[in-house]
């Protein structure tokens, strides 16, 4: 869901509700001024978000995003990305982000309609070749309540590429997900798990790195 124009994500802003702001794509102009620059531009130029923009990322949106007091080290400029590669994705008929809540929350039904009655998935980590029927079996009677987000979406010739984060209360996975489309249905599903855990102790030891998030 588009949440402003530069890529913020307003409904987890602190100012939200201190400031009965309601996100920059429901006001005419910002609490702090009279107007903002990026909001003016991504509105004139008739675009619903800046990363539909011909010239995204462009300076004014970097001066914002990596303002050294209010800006966000780029995020908002990953968001926009997002934003736009889930609008490409719609286009082959394909929605990334039901896809992975359908997978998340193990609606079986509704995963069905997601692919051709003879797609291929396989599971890589584990050397697994199943069928539609047996995927969704394996997904939906997985044990434990979970959550997805959909982290980042590719467009290839003949279908998407999604990063997406999969977790519950006990455990938080990373799976990459290499769609082929075939009339806006996935005929085949590659895809490969990752843990989320902690940097292990050895290179803790080395004090390299920071967190990406």
């Amino acid at each position: 869901m588009v949440e402003s124009r530069c890529g913020i994500i307003c409904s987890r802003c602190s100012y939200k509700d201190k400031m009965g702001c309601q996100g920059c794509t429901l006001i005419e102009k910002p609490f702090w001024g009279d107007a903002c620059p990026v909001k003016s531009c991504c509105e004139e130029r008739g675009h619903e978000h800046c990363g539909q923009c011909l010239d995204f990322p462009c300076g004014l949106l970097n001066e914002f995003a990596y303002d050294e007091k209010q800006g966000d080290n780029g995020k908002r400029i990953e968001t926009c990305r997002l934003w736009f590669m889930k609008e490409r994705a719609k286009e082959k008929s394909f929605d990334a982000d039901k896809f992975i809540l359908d997978v998340a929350k193990q609606n079986a039904e509704s995963l069905k309609g997601h692919f051709a009655a003879d797609a291929i998935i396989c599971w890589h980590d584990s050397n697994e070749q199943l069928t539609v029927p047996e995927y969704i079996r394996a997904n939906c009677e997985y044990p434990g309540r979970w959550s997805g987000e959909v982290r980042r979406v590719e467009i290839i010739d003949d279908g998407i590429v999604i990063v997406a984060s999969i977790s519950s209360s006990e455990s938080k996975h990373f799976v990459t997900s290499f769609i082929r489309l075939t009339n806006g249905k996935i005929s085949q599903l590659d895809e490969h798990y990752s843990d989320c855990g902690e940097v292990p102790g050895w290179r803790q030891e080395m004090n390299i790195g920071k967190p990406i998030e």
